[in-house]
């Protein structure tokens, strides 16, 4: 009798429990989705960070978290079941914090790995951070919190309210108001990081405004550079290289990165003499290891003027930070060598005054 009776009620549990589970909506199916997803692949998140120094501690932790993700599965499970609203809302809201908080973590491990730097600490792999990862990972950080609330909002439904107090108007207002004095820049940093383009170390010119220097940093809202000329740091709003040419010194090619100096002599100079002159101009430079000699050099004729022709000394430097010296270097030899050479690099003059003028 008593194991009849037991195997009634079972079966009456069991039906409650189907035909509850056959009213699931597709939030309630997405929500246990989502949680048997962070159960199933926790461990795999856990070990995003390169190679584990404390095993014990690591499986601690994974066992803390199988835990809580399973009995916030549980929870749901039954709160979506009897139908208690109060036990589905408690159970999305930690499952929204949960989620938030692992994807945070994704997020930083890529970041790290694309961004970072590697280094080995006692034996092990370990990926510092830099710059450039700590602004992604705050932008990243900052969606997916604003992401969270959202949910978190409509999960314990306080749309009215938000409505009533305009919070979400005063926020919409503050953003659009100031949006012309960090938007622009705020978007062009991520852009300047993302993209790679630019990076610290790298030697750039800016030709609008004259200035050759290092990245020393790229920020959320500005780069600073070093002027290679004075040697002054600098401080450009990150929408001025994004809307500006930028000239990186860096290539792939195995000669290195090319410069250039033009010099004017007048009509009538032997072109022999010339090439002769700035070869060994460019053999001095060389010899002060601010040119690379395995890159070579050419000299060409790139201009003939109204007052005269204009020849330029193509060479590889031998470090894109020295480049201001090494155009120094080239110039002054080319102004030591001129008499030997019996040339003249004084700009040409080739105005005639009529005699009697004025003045004359």
């Amino acid at each position: 009798m008593q194991l009849a009776l037991g195997a009634f009620n079972l079966d009456q549990v069991i039906t409650i429990i189907r035909d509850h589970l056959e009213v699931l909506r597709p939030i309630d199916h997405f929500t246990l989705a989502v949680n048997l997803f962070i159960f199933v692949f926790s461990k795999w998140f856990a070990t995003r960070y390169g190679e584990i120094k404390d095993e014990g501690k690591s499986r601690s932790r994974l066992r803390i978290l199988h835990f809580a993700n399973l009995f916030l599965f549980i929870t749901y499970l039954i709160a979506v079941i009897f139908e208690i609203s109060i036990g589905r809302s408690l159970s999305q809201t930690f499952l929204v914090i949960l989620a938030s908080y692992l994807l945070v973590h994704f997020a930083e491990a890529l970041i790290l790995k694309r961004y970072g730097k590697s280094k080995a600490i006692e034996g092990f792999s370990r990926t510092s951070e830099t710059h450039t990862s700590r602004t992604l990972e705050l932008f990243v950080c900052f969606v997916i919190l604003c992401i969270s609330i959202v949910l978190l909002i409509n999960i314990w439904g306080f749309e009215d309210w938000l409505q009533t107090t305009s919070v979400l108007g005063f926020l919409a207002l503050f953003v659009f108001a100031s949006k012309e004095y960090w938007a622009g820049d705020f978007l062009s940093g991520i852009l300047i990081i993302s993209q790679g383009k630019i990076e610290r170390g790298d030697v750039i010119k800016i030709r609008d405004e004259n200035l050759t220097a290092i990245v020393l940093e790229i920020g959320s809202f500005q780069t600073v550079v070093r002027d290679l000329v004075n040697k002054h740091d600098i401080i450009l709003p990150n929408s001025k290289l994004r809307l500006t040419r930028v000239d990186v010194l860096r290539t792939d090619l195995k000669k290195g990165i090319r410069e250039f100096e033009d010099f004017w002599f007048g009509y009538g100079t032997a072109p022999d003499k010339i090439q002769t002159m700035l070869e060994e101009a460019w053999s001095k430079t060389v010899e002060k290891q601010l040119a690379n000699g395995d890159g070579g050099f050419s000299i060409a004729n790139k201009e003939c003027g109204d007052h005269g022709v204009r020849w330029r000394l193509s060479y590889t430097l031998h470090s894109p930070h020295r480049l201001i010296e090494a155009g120094n270097c080239v110039r002054e030899n080319a102004y030591s060598l001129q008499e030997k050479h019996g040339l003249e690099l004084a700009t040409p003059l080739t105005h005639v005054f009529p005699k009697g003028a004025e003045g004359q």
